[in-house]
This record gives C-alpha cells, sequence and structure tokens, in this order.
C-alpha cells in the first residue's frame, strides 16, 4: 500500500463510524465494449478535487453500501434512475481513504452507458472511458509524483497507472483498479 494508507479493517478497528471514519461506496461499470467509465473530480472540491475516481460517494442513511454504489454511479454520470447494470454487482475488497476518512467498498457489474453524459459539473470536470486491454497493459503501471490532501497538502511518490487523455491515476482509485485488473488477469491466463 502507498504511503500513510491503513487497511480498512485496521481504520474499522481503531476507530467508529460517522466519527473517525465513513461509509461509502463506488461502482466499476464494465461496458461490452470492454470499457470502464472513471470521473475526473472537478478542481477544488476538497482533498481529491482534480484526481481520477470511480463513479461513488458517502453512504446515506438507510440505505446500503449496493444502493449507495448504484445511486452515486448514476449521479455522478447524470444516469437516469431506469439505468441498471446488466448483472448483479459483485463487492470487492473495501479500501481506507486516509485523507477523507472514507472506507469504500468498491462493487463491480457489466453495465450499458449512453456514448453521453450529461454529468453535473460542479462536482465533475470530465468522464473518461477507460479500456480494460489498457489495464492490463503492464506498461501503463507506474509510479509518479501527486499531491496529498489537496492544495494545502504536500507531494510523494505514488504508485499508479498513466494512461494517454486523463490524469494520472493514483491511490484508492489506483488501488481498486488494481483489484480488478488482478482478477480479469487470472481468468485470462
Amino acid at each position: 500500500m502507498p504511503y500513510g494508507r491503513t487497511s480498512a479493517a485496521e481504520a474499522r478497528a481503531r476507530g467508529r463510524s460517522g466519527e473517525d471514519f465513513r461509509e461509502a461506496a463506488v461502482l466499476i461499470g464494465v461496458e461490452q465494449d470492454g470499457c470502464v467509465a472513471l470521473i475526473e473530480r472537478a478542481p477544488g472540491g476538497g482533498v481529491h478535487g482534480g484526481q481520477m475516481a470511480l463513479p461513488g460517494g458517502a453512504l446515506e442513511q438507510g440505505e446500503s453500501l449496493l444502493q449507495c454504489a448504484l445511486r452515486e454511479w448514476r449521479e455522478e454520470l447524470g444516469l437516469s434512475i431506469e439505468v441498471q447494470p446488466l448483472t448483479t454487482p459483485v463487492a470487492l475488497t473495501e479500501v481506507h481513504v486516509v485523507p477523507s476518512r472514507f472506507i469504500v467498498r468498491p462493487h463491480v457489474a457489466a453495465v450499458r452507458l449512453a456514448n453521453v453524459f450529461d454529468f453535473d459539473r460542479t462536482e465533475v470536470a470530465a468522464v473518461h472511458r477507460l479500456r480494460i486491454d489498457d489495464l492490463l497493459d503492464e506498461g501503463h503501471r507506474l509510479t509518479q509524483r501527486v499531491r496529498v490532501g489537496g492544495a494545502s497538502g504536500f507531494t510523494i511518490e505514488a504508485p499508479g497507472f498513466a494512461f494517454p487523455h486523463m490524469p494520472f491515476i493514483w491511490g484508492a482509485t489506483a488501488m481498486m483498479l488494481g483489484e480488478l485488473k488482478a482478477i480479469l488477469s487470472a481468468h485470462r491466463g
């Protein structure tokens, strides 16, 4: 794990939900053409402003983590409530996001998306489509200097993914995509 990262299990053991950490969820929607939609967060959006992320967000009272992942996926991509995954989402390993104090549960499912998204530009600067074949290509796995903690933070060397036409993907998003990559590589090998 990169600098300053603790596991979700450690965070749960040391803290209390809602006080020391918050629950969140994301959906990794794999399209039929082998792409995954990622968002580029709007600049100035807190400690994660300008960073690449999977569509997702904080758990609201009364919803499950899966319901949260689907709601946030629709909201961040500008999808209607009628848009549903084509397969039952499968939960992956939780990730502790230290700077924002989230414990994030990723889910993965097959999806069908439109070519154009109607997203909220106050939260999302752009939507990028990542080809699974590019994710599986080891040539995109790199280490780069990144800023941790927003404008008032500091820089570190972080492992992640560098793809043409999108910002460097690092941190929790890279960890979740790394797990997806490991699963897909095992099935292809």
